[in-house]
């Protein structure tokens, strides 16, 4: 029989080797199972973020900017909530009608600070991106009369007529009527612009404190589309008469119409046929004093 020592040599790496054995298991029973508690923990999360999916809004094919939206133009889409990006519409009805202000690729989530009322003016717009190239804006104030009843609207047509006083056939001055120019394009009303289809005056901004002056006073500003020598006449007939405005249809654009200057002569003879004639000049003699000459005119009373 061996002794005690030869065989505790013997068996030594054995039990060595099942230990470490053992403790290797353990060690990866432990990390494995850590494991697994995180992925869990992890999938729970996910399944946490999809157990309450949201519907939004998305673009069912690229819009372009200035596109006013349809129900065809869009898509519903269910994504979980983490995923819903901020101002996304949640529902078809929230943008029906709105116009796109950036452009919105295909599948993308629409969102609401991209897109703006028909009646507000687009990010960056300016009066001067819709004044005519060669043309100036020009204001003048008009009221209800001069004004066409309020009626004149930024994109309307119309004509300037001008009235001032010129010397008459004695020594007196008598009124005349005549259109300083014809077809030009309104591009403001008061608050009110052509850019982007119109835009009223912002509550208690400086826009709605002339809107409510007007209202009381009867006056309003009308800025018109004029070049730069028409732009010079219009402030000089500005100042010495009184300027009117005549609206035109739209179905005249462009159309120039021959109009006789207006006073009492042209009045009487297109309207009543009279010849409106001055009295005829009084007749002259000349007279001789020794060697001064004089002439002396003679009237029907003098005879």
């Amino acid at each position: 029989m061996a002794p005690a020592p030869d065989q505790l040599r013997r068996t030594l790496p054995f039990i060595i080797a099942v230990v470490t054995g053992l403790t290797a298991a353990v060690l990866n029973w432990n990390f494995l199972t850590k494991q697994r508690r995180a992925l869990e923990a992890e999938r729970q999360r996910l399944l946490a973020d999809f157990r309450a999916p949201v519907e939004v809004v998305v673009a069912a094919r690229d819009l372009a900017p200035e596109v006013t939206l349809e129900a065809s133009h869009f898509a519903p889409a269910v994504i979980p909530e983490k995923f819903v990006q901020p101002y996304a519409a949640r529902a078809p009805e929230e943008i029906i009608g709105l116009v796109t202000q950036a452009p919105i690729a295909e599948g993308e989530q629409i969102l609401r600070n991209k897109l703006r009322r028909p009646d507000e003016a687009p990010l960056g717009s300016r009066l001067s991106t819709v004044t005519p190239k060669g043309k100036r804006a020009v204001t003048i104030a008009v009221d209800t009369l001069t004004g066409v009843g309020k009626f004149v609207r930024p994109g309307d047509l119309v004509d300037v007529l001008w009235t001032l006083q010129l010397p008459g056939p004695g020594e007196g001055m008598q009124p005349v009527t005549l259109t300083l120019f014809q077809d030009v394009p309104v591009l403001a009303v008061g608050g009110e612009t052509l850019v982007g289809g119109g835009q009223a005056p912002a509550a208690g901004g400086e826009g709605a404190s002339e809107a409510g002056a007007g209202a009381v006073s009867g006056q309003f500003t009308v800025t018109m589309a004029l070049d730069p020598q028409e732009t010079s006449f219009l402030l000089f007939a500005r100042e010495q008469g009184g300027i009117q405005l005549s609206l035109r249809p739209r179905s005249e654009t462009g159309t120039r119409v021959s109009v006789v200057p207006a006073n009492i002569g042209t009045l009487l003879e297109q309207q009543l046929g009279i010849s409106a004639q001055g009295p005829p000049p009084p007749r002259q003699v000349e007279v001789y004093k020794g060697l001064e000459k004089g002439v002396v005119e003679v009237t029907e009373s003098s005879r």
